[in-house]
């Protein structure tokens, strides 16, 4: 065995270990850690079954270092990306996996977060994210990670290697698009309330949907994206800056997320899922128009669901446009995906 082939069998084998830890205290879930010299990368098993291989889901949740699990003042623990629907019936069949943010604590206790439940290092400022986590903050990153947990997982008898799928919300929806499309294991997309187009574009679109509301006149609403243009050419030129003042994104996390993202969704030969509600300006600016590109491509294995009436997290708006917490149709949506992936096994067998 030559010194080259050595280095390569170490290195795997480094990046490659996983630290489990099941159960976690009292809760139906088993934690993992995947050691990387710059990362340590912790993901989430819900149910305690290491035995029976089962289809697994991977669920990406959206922006802000917002932990996996979240212990409240008044003693009440949840799984932050999934306690809007019955996580615990779709476990029962799946292996369901959630991966933390990078450098960002798989748990945290409800005074390390801010009012959007985002981890922060200083409780006098709502923005004072971890610093490794703002330069890890960008596309390629959570691709990279995401591909190193499917790599984890599919050498673990408790998962069925033929079946595995990956789903994502907001941000989350495009990172899984960019791995599904290249990532072989992957055998189902589901996008939900994704932007197929990116950031950049949302800030110009909103402008226009205000001045088409009468809430900014048309001349204020121009000069406000001709800035836009200005800020954008910046970006451009700063495109390595991962750098973040006061908590707020840095180019590169700017440009990552502003990439349009329908080439890869029209191109994968894997099915896809697309969910996103109508109130959504984000997601459905661009999701209606997602069949077009897709019949002009020839691909047919796909659906697209739009839920009339209802927002960025498939809750009812009122007559301002403002969500009403108590009216949220997440379990709805998941019974949805889950009925379509199953479909979609049926048709491979």
């Amino acid at each position: 065995m030559n010194r080259k082939y050595i280095l390569i069998v170490i290195f795997i084998c480094f990046n490659f270990l996983s630290q489990g830890q099941c159960p976690i205290g009292k809760l139906d879930a088993c934690s993992y850690s995947i050691n990387e010299e710059a990362d340590t990368i912790q993901f989430l098993k819900i149910n305690r079954d290491l035995e029976t291989p089962k289809p697994t889901i991977i669920f990406l949740q959206g922006s802000l270092p917002i932990p996996l699990i979240i212990e409240f003042n008044n003693g009440d623990v949840i799984f932050s990306p999934i306690n809007n629907f019955d996580y615990k019936k779709i476990a029962e069949r799946y292996n369901f996996v959630l991966i933390s943010m990078p450098h960002v604590p798989i748990i945290a206790s409800e005074k390390d977060l801010n009012n959007q439940f985002a981890y922060i290092t200083d409780k006098k400022d709502v923005h004072s994210y971890p610093r490794q986590y703002l330069e890890n903050n960008y596309l390629e990153k959570y691709e990279e990670r995401c591909d190193t947990v499917i790599n984890f997982l599919v050498r673990q008898k408790w998962v069925d290697k033929n079946n595995l799928i990956l789903v994502g919300h907001s941000q989350g929806a495009r990172i899984a698009a960019s791995v599904a499309a290249n990532n072989p294991h992957v055998t189902a997309l589901g996008f939900l309330s994704g932007d197929p187009l990116g950031r950049i574009t949302q800030y110009i679109r909103k402008l226009r949907l205000q001045e088409q509301m009468k809430l900014i006149d048309p001349e204020e609403a121009q000069k406000k994206i001709d800035r836009i243009y200005q800020w954008w050419e910046w970006l451009n030129q700063h495109a390595g800056d991962s750098n973040s003042q006061s908590g707020e994104d840095s180019p590169k996390t700017i440009l990552s997320f502003s990439k349009s993202i329908i080439n890869e969704l029209v191109t994968t030969k894997i099915p896809v899922y697309i969910a996103y509600g109508t109130e959504d300006i984000n997601a459905a600016d661009y999701c209606d128009l997602l069949p077009i590109d897709f019949i002009a491509a020839g691909k047919k294995n796909y659906k697209v669901v739009p839920y009339i009436g209802l927002e960025h997290n498939y809750m009812d708006v009122d007559s301002l446009g403002k969500p009403i917490l108590d009216n949220c149709h997440w379990d709805e949506v998941m019974t949805d995906f889950i009925k379509w992936v199953e479909l979609q096994n049926g048709n491979r067998e």
